[in-house]
């Protein structure tokens, strides 16, 4: 990776770790409680186009880790949130390399796997399956955000020159 690279590649990053901020402090539900639009998660979309599968892999990683140094800590919140990523990016990555989704597929089963991961979580931390029934309200949550931040990111990808190449 080429300075440029790493400078651009660090910018999102802290973009995203400043989204996740804005919306975990705004705590405005969308749709249904716990449900949020997932602008970080937008950014990283952005990283999956320019920088492709290897960078994005470490991207949400990278700002849930941050986002917990800085402001939320490695309690609940923390495990909750890693494991919506991790499940995410993987739905991400294995939906961008082996199918021929649109971006628009890719983030609306990411933005589902996302609450997925969250959900079980939330299972095994409070020790209650009665939690995931709430899978069905993220599934609809998670279409519907998934969609409007994929619009957003094709939207920015046709105005944005390929920094990458």
């Amino acid at each position: 990776m080429t300075t440029k690279m790493m400078v651009r590649y660090g910018f999102l990053l802290a973009l995203s770790v400043i989204l996740s901020y804005v919306e975990y402090l705004v705590e405005i539900p969308i749709l249904f409680p716990g449900a949020k639009l997932g602008l970080a998660n937008a950014v990283g979309l952005i990283v999956l186009y320019y920088f492709g599968i290897k960078y994005f892999s470490m991207f949400g990683i990278l700002r849930v880790l941050l986002s917990a140094i800085l402001w939320t800590g490695f309690g609940i919140n923390f495990f909750i949130s890693i494991s919506g990523t991790l499940l995410a990016t993987i739905m991400t990555i294995l939906v961008a390399k082996y199918t021929k989704a649109s971006i628009y597929g890719i983030s609306i089963s990411g933005a589902i796997l996302h609450g997925l991961g969250q959900v079980i979580m939330v299972a095994i931390l409070y020790q209650t399956l009665y939690m995931l029934t709430y899978v069905v309200f993220l599934i609809i949550s998670g279409i519907i955000t998934g969609y409007l931040m994929a619009l957003i990111v094709a939207s920015l990808i046709c105005r944005m020159p390929k920094i990458v190449n």
